[in-house]
């Protein structure tokens, strides 16, 4: 009887396992494992999956830290699952493996697991970027079934991101997570992949099409993230202009909480336009240069990236007008929060900002391996509640490059390492 893909890697998976356990286990390993709770089980027989079984508790801590989340029903298994692994110890040995396999486009984790995974990216040319690509590698060292990373960037070209995920096909991937910045002009290649037999799994609110064509996505619920955006507009700025800002043309996360928050804006507030930033500064810049010149009496500004829109204080410094501004953001890199400290943290310019999310890329990853793994009812969306506070001096972390996450799940020395 011929096996199916699924099939003859479940029965490699299981070799390993046993390999592993014979030998006293992988230098990978996750600390902990517990058989599968909650309804999940087995796909084929009783008992846990053939690789490696989850355990759905999460340190309260770590869910504060990325989601501000301090009830655990509040998210769902396979959150609770992904969040336990990035809450485990890492050890030196590790985060060397994790820095050698963020470093080269394929990684051997030394496992001899028979799983490859990719991490395809539309564009990964910001530490941002960088910083998700180190989660999901810590994340895939904690399966020691997995024994390849692959990661790709198509730097914003449409065609090579059509591109890479063919040549991650034709490599035989198992799981690809993926960044889609070119939106549904990806839709036919990632139903190649489905079609494949490769469970991909978008992060951070890649969503193509209705979802049928993969087999799930993690995402904020960012149209509420667009409300709240708005909400703090209008008591905040009460009456006046604002502006929006969003990322790559034409990409899904930027359209949606936009269109969200446009409806929810009091009478009282004038939408004065939106822009393209490509999530640089360069690009915020430019952006904020064009309103500034237009209305230098903006008031308010909603956008996804803290660290990007250090661009956008260089273009009041560059125009000469104070800083009088509202500020809503989605990410949380600590530069800009240091720039506000450094400012003498003026209350003429209030920033409100959620988690950087860095974090997803971990969640997609685990969903998948789940899937993989032979766990029933893995979700084939699983949407992850805003969270927005004010910022405060405690926000600045000098000791981190400029434009890390606050909310990272990557250690501190190791994201030092990764940029000496």
């Amino acid at each position: 009887m011929k096996l199916s893909k699924f099939q003859m890697i479940a029965f490699l998976i299981a070799i390993v396992a046993l390999t592993l356990a014979a030998c006293g286990g992988g230098a990978a390993a996750p600390a902990t494992q517990a058989p599968a709770a909650g309804g999940d089980s087995a796909a084929g027989g009783d008992g846990a999956p053939a690789g490696s079984t989850e355990v759905f508790e999460a340190d309260p801590e770590v869910l504060m830290k990325t989601m501000g989340v301090s009830d655990p029903s509040q998210v769902g298994d396979v959150v609770l699952a992904a969040m336990h692994r990035a809450g485990l110890p890492v050890s030196d040995e590790m985060a060397a493996k994790a820095l050698e396999c963020w470093r080269e486009k394929v990684c051997d984790t030394g496992t001899g697991g028979p799983v490859t995974v990719a991490l395809a990216d539309g564009f990964g040319e910001n530490l941002w970027r960088e910083v998700t690509h180190m989660e999901m590698v810590l994340q895939a060292l904690t399966y020691p079934e997995i024994g390849r990373i692959i990661y790709t960037t198509a730097m914003f070209d449409t065609q090579q991101a059509i591109a890479d995920i063919r040549g991650l096909i034709a490599q035989d991937v198992d799981i690809i997570v993926g960044f889609p910045d070119a939106g549904d002009a990806l839709l036919p290649v990632v139903q190649e992949a489905t079609d494949a037999g490769v469970i991909y799994v978008t992060h951070s609110y890649g969503v193509l099409g209705d979802g049928s064509a993969y087999f799930s996505s993690i995402s904020e619920d960012v149209c509420l993230l667009g409300q709240e955006f708005a909400h703090i507009l209008n008591e905040e700025v009460g009456t006046g202009k604002v502006a929006f800002l969003g990322g790559t043309p034409g990409n899904p996360l930027s359209a949606y909480w936009q269109s969200c928050e446009e409806p929810e804006l009091a009478d009282s507030i004038e939408l004065v336009g939106a822009a393209d930033t490509f999530w640089t500064r360069e690009g915020s810049f430019e952006a904020m240069s064009g309103f500034l010149s237009a209305h230098p009496d903006l008031a308010g500004v909603s956008y996804e990236a803290a660290g990007s829109f250090m661009g956008g204080l260089s273009a009041y410094e560059a125009a000469g007008i104070p800083v009088n501004l509202v500020l809503t953001l989605r990410t949380d890199e600590t530069v800009l929060f240091c720039e506000w400290v450094e400012m003498g943290q003026p209350d003429s310019f209030k920033i409100f900002f959620g988690s950087g999310g860095n974090y997803q890329s971990r969640i997609a990853l685990t969903a998948a391996m789940m899937q993989l793994n032979g766990y029933e009812n893995v979700p084939n969306s699983i949407v992850i509640p805003p969270y927005i506070q004010p910022v405060n001096a405690s926000h600045c972390y000098p000791d981190l490059p400029d434009d890390a996450s606050i909310s990272s799940m990557v250690p501190h020395d190791v994201v030092r390492a990764m940029y000496p």
